[in-house]
């Protein structure tokens, strides 16, 4: 994600708790950093620090770092269709990946998608609209065998190619929130007279957050030993808030801050 990016969902999310709380502040958000931004609400200097939610999970079958592994699959699916756009043959081919572990690294992404293309090739004559299943016994190519344990295949007029990544245990709140707080807690930050964090929620599986319970569900999430007034979660069903000697309550029914 670039700079300027970065900060415009930055912005969505601060924008998203203010519509949550149902109010406005003086003057209009001012960006910078450590916080991310200041407001001023009756001539009292809030800080906004703005981050993401990581549940920390792993990919399954290894040690590699979810979140990790998602960022170096946008890079391959870049390379991935790239390569599509100057093979048109492979353009009606949908293509669902299921990792074994690890990705490929970026430097053998490449070689990795000929591998992929050359298999798709050789196996054209058998597939159809529904899917044909193809398992690790199944490649003889290095980077294959060493990275897939299944391959999807299909002929399909919208085609796109999509990874085992992109399913998974979606998180609920737990220790990870603790965990980002008391992170941000060791920042140093511009002067305040109140400190807010936000920690918001996106459409990758690592750092999706769901509630089943509501409210209920963080309960056992305690923030008082850290330097936050309050802390806003944008969980994919609702925006929540930690105040401090109020504790957890709803404030609204959906997060649209991503």
């Amino acid at each position: 994600m670039t700079r300027e990016a970065k900060k415009t969902s930055e912005r969505r999310t601060l924008d998203a708790i203010l519509l949550a709380l149902g109010t406005q502040p003086d003057r209009l958000p001012e960006a910078g950093e450590a916080p991310d931004f200041m407001i001023s609400f009756t001539g009292r200097a809030i800080g906004v620090e703005v981050t993401m939610f990581q549940s920390g999970a792993t990919v399954e079958g290894s040690a590699a770092n979810r979140r990790q592994a998602e960022a170096e699959w946008e890079k391959l699916l870049s390379a991935a269709n790239a390569y599509r756009s100057a093979h048109p043959e492979l353009r009606d081919i949908n293509v669902i990946l299921g990792f074994s572990g690890a990705l490929p690294p970026r430097r053998q992404h490449a070689d990795f998608i000929a591998e992929i293309a050359s298999f798709i090739h050789s196996r054209r004559e058998q597939l159809r609209p529904q899917d044909t299943d193809f398992f690790a016994r199944d490649f003889s190519s290095p980077l294959m065998r060493s990275h897939l344990q299944v391959l999807h295949l299909r002929i399909c007029s919208y085609a796109i190619w999509y990874p085992s990544l992109a399913a998974g245990f979606v998180a609920m709140p737990n220790f990870s929130i603790e965990s980002i707080v008391a992170e941000k807690s060791r920042k140093e930050y511009r002067p305040s007279d109140e400190l807010w964090l936000a920690i918001q929620s996106s459409t990758n599986i690592s750092e999706m957050l769901i509630t089943l319970e509501g409210v209920a569900d963080f309960a056992n999430v305690s923030l008082d030993g850290y330097r936050f007034e309050r802390v806003f979660v944008l969980a994919f069903d609702g925006v929540f808030q930690w105040k401090r000697t109020a504790g957890w309550s709803k404030l609204s029914g959906q997060a649209n801050a991503a």
